[in-house]
């Protein structure tokens, strides 16, 4: 690959990035325009991958992997990922590749940094080399903030492991010009994810390998004290969320300990998670012991610290007293813990991009559709149609909900048979020339996107398009009509006015869009509620009872028991969130196509 110039990097990556937030692709750029600095030039060293077990060695040109967050769900937040590997080698999947897709699911744009290996033999200085492209990854991502939709104030830096050891140098040498880089634009970090980091090179502590290649068998002390991060820290330090697990015999966890310390004293924010088990090298710990929980815990110091959005999609329009009657209860209990969490021994569905051209306007318009792991034109499939709430988009359910993780591990568990799931975008003003409209406008217009033009986009465009482009079945059996808050009011209003198009309708927090109950439409929910007990095989209800929108779930339940209308209830103790969303998915799934 022939490396390009600052400048060349700007105009491609800024076309690139367009493309890259559709389709979610991803591109990789060197760090630097030239030669890196302090390289040696080494024809027999030679970039090694090994694909059977995800680990990257000889690494002499440094390169930024970049993972785009979802248009809909971006943030403006950025994290540079260090993967681990002692410094020998880089673990580029489960500390790489697979953390930046779930920073994406946060909406953070990520960017997996693969950083040279020190090496006398391709770098006149070996120490430095990795703190060299660290920084310049920084100062790459914060020059180019505006053209890939980053907030340059909410650049962070992870790094697992060996990694960590570099993420927590670039915290905290951020002031030394350790490259002949032109570019003034500020390296330092503004806050850092260290997850069973190297800190220190202090010999009672240190991961010897770790310290033998970067610094050599017989460093001198000064260099020891250098690459000892603990040391390093000042009150300019960027503030830390650091994870480790108490029985980690690899790196002791008296590293993050220390780092922590060091920290409070020189009053920076720091969080530390010190977990029983878990050893080393987890990455985003897909078990079920109590270090699993670390990246919810991380997601949420994220929350706090005002880099990613709160669980709360959308603010409720109405905010009125929950009383609860004596069926206001559950009807199922909590999903199991880890339900929504990709899981790397199963095959795994597809999400994609698919365009399609809505008649009524001449636009042309996005959704994205699942196809479950095997899915083959030899066999047909049930459909569910998932709406998303109000200024969210089509990828509110699989990116921030993981609704395609929950199905997929549904799948493998034996408890669905594998479906199609499509996410259309509930409101027909956004196209494809039109991405995000002015919300104010939206208000101003009564949402009338979300209302009958969406029903008659479901119904005349988006169905007909997927049953003549997808092995799917064609009948009232075999389809789901299922949504959130605004999605769920639109698919009570759809679905119940269209029995004979859906035999599955369900409304998760529905909002006041829901026709005659909802208080913005005097419409009547239910035409023909015989028809409703004879037909529907599925009408699903659920609200938290933290919910500000929960007397309207509430209300159509009573109407609907009242009709003597066959129902699920599920009240929970949630809130207006994607933790009541997910759990309703998973709930809700098992009950389909029987």
């Amino acid at each position: 690959m022939k490396a390009i110039s600052l400048r060349q990097v700007v105009l491609t990556l800024g076309c690139l990035m367009a493309t890259m937030n559709i389709f979610g692709q991803t591109r990789s750029i060197y760090l630097w325009d030239r030669e890196a600095p302090g390289a040696i030039a080494d024809a027999n060293y030679k970039l090694q991958v090994d694909s059977a077990n995800s680990w990257m060695s000889l690494v002499s040109k440094p390169l930024l992997d970049v993972y785009p967050a979802p248009r809909e769900t971006a943030n403006g937040t950025a994290v540079i990922i260090c993967p681990g590997g002692s410094y020998s080698g880089l673990a580029i999947a489960h500390e790489g590749k697979e953390v930046a897709k779930w920073l994406n699911s946060l909406g953070i744009t990520a960017f997996v940094l693969k950083y040279r290996l020190p090496n006398h033999a391709i770098m006149t200085d070996k120490a430095i080399g990795p703190l060299m492209d660290g920084q310049q990854a920084v100062r790459l991502v914060r020059h180019n903030a505006k053209e890939w939709g980053i907030n340059p104030g909410k650049i962070g830096i992870m790094g697992f492991s060996a990694g960590g050891h570099l993420a927590a140098s670039i915290s905290t040498h951020f002031k030394d010009k350790v490259s002949s880089a032109s570019d003034t634009t500020s390296v330092r970090p503004n806050f850092s994810i260290l997850i069973y980091p190297v800190i220190s090179m202090q010999e009672n502590i240190t991961h010897k390998g770790s310290k033998v290649n970067l610094l050599g068998e017989n460093p001198a002390s000064e260099r020891v004290t250098y690459f000892s991060n603990e040391l390093q820290v000042n009150s300019e330090t960027p503030p830390a969320f650091l994870v480790h697990s108490i029985d980690d015999k690899t790196v002791p966890v008296q590293n993050s300990v220390v780092y922590a310390l060091a920290m409070e004293k020189n009053n920076v924010p720091c969080e530390l998670h010190i977990y029983q088990t878990g050893g080393h090298g987890y990455g985003l710990a897909h078990s079920k012991n109590t270090e699993s929980l670390w990246p919810e815990a991380c997601r949420k110091w994220m929350e706090v610290r005002g880099y990613i959005k709160g669980q709360e999609a959308e603010k409720p329009i109405l905010d009125r007293t929950v009383k609860l009657a004596p069926d206001d209860k559950p009807a199922f209990n909590d999903p199991p813990v880890g339900f929504r969490t990709k899981r790397d021994n199963i095959p795994h569905g597809t999400v994609s991009p698919v365009q399609y051209t809505a008649k009524a306007s001449g636009q042309s318009r996005e959704m994205l559709v699942y196809t479950p792991p095997g899915y083959s034109r030899a066999k047909r499939y049930p459909v569910i149609y998932l709406l998303h709430g109000l200024n969210s988009g089509n990828g509110q359910w699989p990116y921030w909900i993981n609704a395609n993780t929950i199905i997929d591990n549904l799948i493998s568990e034996g408890k669905i048979k594998p479906v199609v799931i499509v996410f259309p975008n509930c409101n027909t003003n956004v196209t494809v020339n039109n991405p995000k409209p002015d919300e104010q406008e939206e208000r101003k217009g009564g949402y009338k996107g979300y209302g009958l033009a969406f029903q008659n986009d479901l119904l005349h465009e988006i169905i007909p398009f997927i049953e003549s482009h997808y092995s799917v079945y064609t009948d009232r059996g075999h389809r789901a009509l299922a949504g959130l808050s605004m999605g769920g009011g639109q698919s009570l209003n759809i679905g119940l006015s269209h029995i004979n198009t859906f035999a599955y309708v369900g409304g998760f927090s529905s909002a006041p869009n829901t026709n005659q109950f909802g208080g913005l439409s005097d419409a009547k929910l239910l035409p023909d509620p015989l028809a409703a007990k004879q037909k529907l095989k599925v009408l699903w209800l659920a609200c938290g009872t933290k919910d500000g929108l929960f007397n309207v779930s509430q209300r159509v339940h009573q109407y609907l028991k009242q009709e003597g209308v066959p129902h699920v209830w599920h009240v929970d103790s949630n809130a207006h969130d994607d933790t009541e969303w997910a759990n309703n998915l998973y709930l809700f799934a098992q009950h389909l196509f029987k």
